[in-house]
């Protein structure tokens, strides 16, 4: 049995820089928002998105750390399904950052018509990454309810988890309110339940049994 406070330490940094990125922004703009509304919140919010962009790319850090005492403790083929799907997930919120950043920086001088379809597709990021997401949490959930590798109690989590993400991934077929791309149903109830799962999982790797040489 080995303890370590690396991974709760991690997901905790995790959680702590996502909020801090994403309460920067304060209210996303809504994928419905007139191209005259997206230049307004962009002015509104052009000081913010720098911070919000230094946040979530910061917390690629300690979720790379996380997911590599996950592939440790999983066994390989959950393991590389679990390890391939972090990689997508990390690469998605990377560069769905470079697209708000891009229309920030200019946003007194951004026509309005290039800054809603670069947010746009930004807005996808949500829907998208909830595939990564099906797969990450359902590799922990189906090593620890049926190998036995981790807590059961975090693979009922995580197969939670897994099983709302699956649903959410009808916001690529929104085109407004709580089921729209970037809506609440990504921004509040996703998020929210990420949140949850990134702290259990931290949490569920601090005591472990070490595989065998």
């Amino acid at each position: 049995m080995v303890v370590s406070k690396v991974p709760p330490l991690s997901a905790v940094a995790i959680v702590v820089l996502f909020i801090a990125g994403t309460a920067s922004l304060g209210t996303p703009i809504p994928v419905d928002a007139s191209p005259a509304e997206t230049i307004a919140w962009l002015k509104a919010h052009q000081s913010d998105v720098p911070v919000a962009v230094a946040s979530f790319a910061l917390s690629v850090i300690p979720f790379f750390v996380l997911v590599a005492w996950v592939r440790r403790a999983l066994p390989d083929v959950y393991g590389y399904a679990f390890l391939a799907a972090a990689g997508a997930a990390a690469a998605q919120i990377v560069i769905s950052s470079w697209f708000v950043a891009g229309a920030a920086l200019h946003a007194d001088s951004i026509d309005p018509m290039t800054a809603r379809s670069l947010l746009d597709v930004g807005a996808y990021f949500g829907p998208v990454l909830t595939t990564t997401d099906v797969v990450m949490a359902g590799a922990v959930a189906l090593a620890a309810l049926r190998e036995g590798s981790l807590p059961r109690w975090l693979g009922w989590i995580s197969a939670v988890f897994a099983v709302e993400q699956l649903a959410e991934t009808a916001t690529i077929f929104g085109t407004s309110g709580f089921a729209a791309p970037g809506g609440d149903w990504n921004n509040m109830l996703g998020a929210g339940l990420f949140v949850v799962w990134i702290v259990a999982l931290g949490f569920g790797l601090r005591k472990r049994v070490l595989p065998a040489a």
